[in-house]
């Protein structure tokens, strides 16, 4: 017969499957060592309070103002402020002696400073507030998503239109706010990006007029902002939007069009345009922007065009207007390109492939290869610089939140990947070897690398698209895809000591090269391509100048640009 664990001798246990502590014998709120003066009595005790509703206080919601008595906060709350003129001043004499202190080196002026007006100050120095009630807090603006309660608070908390302009109103409720509150308003307001504005940014000139304004920046400028006040993060929550049909394809899914002649009898390839079916165009798209930018070939600055075109004539005079409506951005800039995409030059059209950037890891390699070699009479050996090289490896993942991002996400996975294969040139036999342009943020901006390695990983703690209703457009992946990649960075600057070796840069020449200035962080570094002498045809030697470059011209040949002008030097044959 087996043995219950639970009721043997030696149990722990006093009944059988008593596995669990006994409520019974022992309450801890009753014990003689217990905190508590009444069983369980670990609340503050509310026996006093008085739950009534007086005149003047506001229950929230206000539409359930005679439901209930439950007392939340006083109407009046937001005359409370700790702002006061004495404590203003105060404020302004620290804020001078902590410049001073700053611009002298020798922080004690400011803490003597502040130690002084200390003493007098009627608070504690603290951020400005002005209290609001809930009711007001929340009260949505109309027409936007998001709101931005620090514009909210000192515009609503410290300034009471009626009271402003009714001199009886005040007389007979005694609400009007005081100066203190008034200077309240003045002071807690934010203004974000001015001192960004005034150096020539209009996206801050933007962003501070926002924060200004009683509607404040994050309300403008938030993660599902249109164009450059967001980042295309989505509307997947959006209660209006239909959820009958999970297969329904929104206006930004993609068809083939089907090669075909034209007039002159010349085939035009076929590809990936707008969707035109009606269905479509009537339903939304909820996704990620970033998520579902296709792979293809178009210029550097419709990277991150996230609607696809149509292709049509009228939809063509309308590029400037619809680029600037239809271009998203991620917190990050990320994506690579194919190598015509290089900085400056701006009307080219190449590959480019964009990825969100969920980058989980990121590093950048530096190896001097020095050559030992003995000398006699020396047992050390001397070391010979014989080489410099660059690697950096890159993982990042991918999560299609979207089923319309499923099919844009493979294309591009499938167009990194082909740049670990040559071409090949139809008139010989020879494979010619991919290379690309890779962007993260600031640090790499558009430099030449070499893929070397490329892996994907797919996702099994993530679903998978199985295609239930076996629709035609759609395939059987999983919706999660970790990506591993290394590459040896080429980059467009000569590799050399006090020379550039991160972009760092906003503004460059057409030959890629970065112009001086205040947005450049390295303009005291030798950013120029080195250009040795060269013998043309047997002839005398040509110095090419110290910023020119190589290049590729028209004619398929190599030559030497000037970077201020872009003129030929000299042309190999």
């Amino acid at each position: 017969m087996s043995t219950n664990p639970t009721t043997a001798a030696s149990s722990q246990f006093t009944a059988p499957y008593d596995i669990l502590p006994n409520p019974i014998f022992i309450n801890p709120t009753t014990a003689a060592s217990s905190q508590f003066t009444a069983p369980y009595d670990i609340l503050p005790n509310i026996i006093n309070l008085n739950l009534s509703i007086p005149a003047n206080v506001t229950i929230f919601p206000e539409n359930v103002r005679a439901a209930s008595s439950i007392n939340i906060i006083r109407s009046d709350s937001n005359l409370n402020t700790n702002v006061s003129l004495a404590s203003t001043a105060a404020k302004l004499l620290g804020v001078a002696a902590n410049i001073v202190g700053s611009q002298t080196g020798i922080p004690q002026v400011a803490q003597i400073g502040q130690s002084f007006i200390g003493r007098y100050a009627n608070d504690s120095l603290s951020s400005t507030y002005v209290t609001l009630p809930m009711e007001r807090l929340v009260r949505p603006i109309p027409g936007l998503k998001y709101a931005d309660f620090r514009s909210v608070i000192p515009i609503q908390g410290s300034v009471n239109s009626k009271s402003l302009t009714d001199s009886e109103f005040y007389k007979n409720s005694g609400e009007f706010e005081k100066p203190s509150q008034l200077l309240a308003a003045a002071t807690s307001r934010r203004i974000d990006g001015t001192a960004s504005g005034l150096r020539g940014s209009w996206k801050s000139v933007a962003y501070a007029a926002a924060a200004i304004s009683p509607v404040g920046a994050y309300t403008i400028f938030n993660l599902d902002g249109a164009g450059a006040t967001g980042f295309g993060w989505g509307d997947h929550d959006n209660p209006y939007a239909t959820r009958k049909d999970f297969t329904a394809m929104s206006h930004v899914a993609t068809r083939w069009k089907k090669s075909k002649s034209d007039s002159t009898g010349k085939l035009l390839p076929g590809g990936y345009v707008a969707n035109i079916n009606a269905l479509a165009q009537i339903t939304a798209f909820r996704g990620d922007k970033v998520n579902v930018i296709d792979f293809g070939k178009r210029k550097l600055a419709g990277a991150y065009l996230w609607k696809p075109r149509s292709g049509n004539k009228l939809e063509k005079l309308a590029d400037n207007l619809s680029n600037k409506l239809n271009i998203t951005q991620d917190f990050i800039k990320f994506f690579l390109t194919g190598p015509a995409l290089y900085n400056g030059n701006i009307d080219a059209e190449d590959d480019i492939i964009v990825f969100r950037a969920a980058i989980t890891a990121l590093s950048d390699s530096y190896t001097a290869n020095w050559t030992p070699i003995n000398m006699i009479g020396r047992a050390d050996p001397n070391y010979h610089y014989s080489a410099f090289s660059r690697d950096v490896s890159l993982n990042f993942d991918i999560y299609a939140t979207d089923r319309d991002e499923v099919k844009p996400i493979y294309r591009k996975l499938n167009a990194l990947a082909g740049y670990t294969a040559p071409t090949y040139n139809p008139k010989s036999i020879v494979m010619e070897a991919p290379w690309m342009r890779l962007t993260i943020g600031d640090l790499y901006h558009q430099q030449p690398v070499v893929l070397t390695s490329l892996s994907y990983t797919f996702a099994f703690d993530a679903p998978w698209e199985i295609n239930l209703e076996n629709d035609p457009d759609m395939m059987q992946v999983p919706l999660k895809i970790g990506v591993q990649c290394s590459f040896n960075m080429v980059s467009d600057y000569l590799p050399r000591k006090g020379g550039r070796f991160y972009t760092l840069a906003k503004q460059f020449n057409e030959n890629s090269t970065p112009l001086e200035g205040n947005d450049n962080w390295l303009s005291d570094t030798d950013s120029a391509p080195f250009v040795p002498e060269v013998n043309i045809g047997g002839g005398p030697g040509t110095k090419a100048d110290a910023g020119s470059k190589m290049g590729i011209g028209e004619d398929g040949k190599a030559k030497i640009l000037q970077p201020s002008r872009g003129t030929l030097i000299t042309k190999f044959n």
